[in-house]
């Protein structure tokens, strides 16, 4: 009998996080935690960059309830760009790194917990932000922050250490850029190690780089952070964990709905955790409440 259960898909990136999780997914699902007598679950695995939107489109299209993004923010948001303005429902796996999104909204890094919560089903509907047209869940950057996600992205090892290696390697040579800011119509020339637009607050592993930013508040928080001495950078860090930036001295808040960046030439940018190019100017905007989200 399958009437009244829901159809619910698993797309499971595979080389998410610091080892693959695919084997647990599997386990959980034949075990006690997912009831079959409510739920007719499918899983499938993502082969390459971009796959986790084709899964999740076809999903749609084949009328499937709910559509689990199991892996880290690229992977939430390769599902999430397939998922906007649908109303069906995305549920999170965080098996990725730093899991900023699924940290944001209070979903537990145990898979056990996560799909207890997934279980229950509980909603929200969130925004999604865009860059270029470009859809992001959580953050985008310009300046260290995009340099870093570079480096990290070519990276063998993950994890905050593999992460923390990487900015104390290279913060030392990284030389600040002024970047033309307009916000809502307003112009400022902001010199910067790097510009955050958040949508979610944190990078990731509780890095909270924009603590006052609301996934479902329709605003972008743009974060210009200043170059701090070397000697700075462990106290920057424990505000960051703390989720109070602010007092360091270096950073500098501001809300909007409309941004736009200009430079002088193309701009690699950290969209949820991937490094991609973009040209200038790069125009930065709300879609309000556009994704429904599965939240403790």
């Amino acid at each position: 009998m399958t009437e009244g259960k829901k159809k619910i898909i698993f797309i499971v990136n595979p080389k998410a996080g610091i080892t693959p999780k695919s084997k647990v997914v599997i386990e959980l699902l034949a075990g006690n935690i997912f009831p079959a007598s409510r739920f007719i679950p499918e899983v499938v695995f993502t082969e390459r960059a971009g796959h986790a939107t084709e899964l999740a489109n076809d999903a749609v299209a084949r009328g499937f309830d709910i559509v689990v993004a199991s892996g880290g923010d690229g992977t939430i948001n390769e599902v999430a760009c397939a998922m906007t303005d649908t109303g069906v429902p995305m549920g999170i796996l965080p098996a990725g790194s730093g899991n900023g999104l699924a940290r944001c909204l209070g979903i537990s890094m145990s898979y056990a917990l996560a799909l207890r919560t997934i279980i229950r089903g509980k909603t929200k509907k969130m925004d999604i932000a865009t860059v270029n047209g470009m859809l992001y869940t959580s953050i985008a950057g310009v300046g260290f922050d995009a340099f870093v996600a570079q480096k990290f992205a070519g990276s063998y090892i993950r994890g905050m250490i593999s992460y923390m290696r990487i900015v104390l390697k290279e913060f030392p040579r990284y030389k600040p850029v002024t970047y033309q800011l307009t916000i809502d119509g307003v112009r400022m020339d902001k010199e910067a190690l790097m510009i955050v637009f958040a949508n979610s607050n944190q990078f990731g592993f509780n890095t909270r780089i924009a603590p006052d930013a609301r996934v479902d508040d329709g605003l972008i928080d743009v974060c210009v952070i200043k170059k701090m001495p070397v000697s700075q950078l462990l106290n920057v860090g424990f505000h960051l964990l703390k989720g109070t930036p602010v007092k360091t001295g270096y950073a500098e808040y501001f809300k909007g709905t409309a941004i736009t960046l200009e430079n002088s030439s193309e701009l690699i940018m950290n969209i949820d955790g991937e490094p991609k190019i973009v040209s200038t100017p790069v125009n930065i905007g709300i879609k309000p409440l556009a994704l429904t989200v599965i939240v403790p």
